[in-house]
């Protein structure tokens, strides 16, 4: 980009604002933010990694279906304190972040190696995106995929770097559930 004062403001209160609108409930909020943010990164891929990280572990997080193991309507979660990837959970994220416990494990990361650092904060949970919310979404992954290159750049620029989350693996996971769970309920 020509205009480095326009990138800054693009880069950290633009995408904040829009962020923060794509989680509105109001449809033509949602739809102009979503439309806003698929051109910004459209125009500014490359000065957009870690925007496009957030933004894709969020949409990831609106489109999967709730968890099964919910108790009265509350998400089992832990917090990962580890920035170290680790091979037991290959989705494991940076610190900070949900993830779902380990079986046979009554304790969380943070009580088992209180020592290994400051947490961040926690991504905030959101609920499952339905009706004509998870369409606009899915249209919205659909417009910033369509880059030629975009599931290599996710592996190479998340998966391949250890301060990063796994967008790669949870994208196609996600899509392997999503086409799996349509697949038995359309026989």
């Amino acid at each position: 980009m020509d205009f480095p004062s326009l990138e800054a403001l693009i880069l950290d209160p633009g995408c904040k604002f829009l962020f923060q609108l794509a989680r509105s409930d109001n449809t033509a909020v949602l739809c102009s933010s979503l439309r806003a943010i698929s051109i910004v990164f459209d125009s500014m891929r490359k000065h957009l990694k870690l925007q496009q990280e957030l933004f894709l572990a969020f949409t990831i997080d609106r489109l999967a279906p709730p968890f099964s193991n919910r108790s009265r309507g509350q998400p089992n979660v832990t917090v990962a304190t580890s920035g170290k990837k680790d091979a037991s959970y290959p989705g494991t994220l940076r610190p900070g972040t949900p993830t779902t416990p380990k079986p046979n494990s009554e304790k969380t990361d943070r009580e088992i190696e209180p020592e290994k650092g400051t947490t961040g904060p926690s991504r905030v949970l959101v609920a499952p995106a339905r009706g004509e919310t998870r369409n606009l979404i899915l249209e919205t992954l659909t417009q910033i995929s369509g880059h030629p290159s975009f599931m290599v750049d996710l592996y190479v620029n998340y998966d391949c770097d250890i301060n990063c989350e796994n967008i790669f693996e949870r994208l196609i996971d996600f899509l392997t559930k999503v086409l799996a769970i349509n697949s038995y309920s359309n026989p």
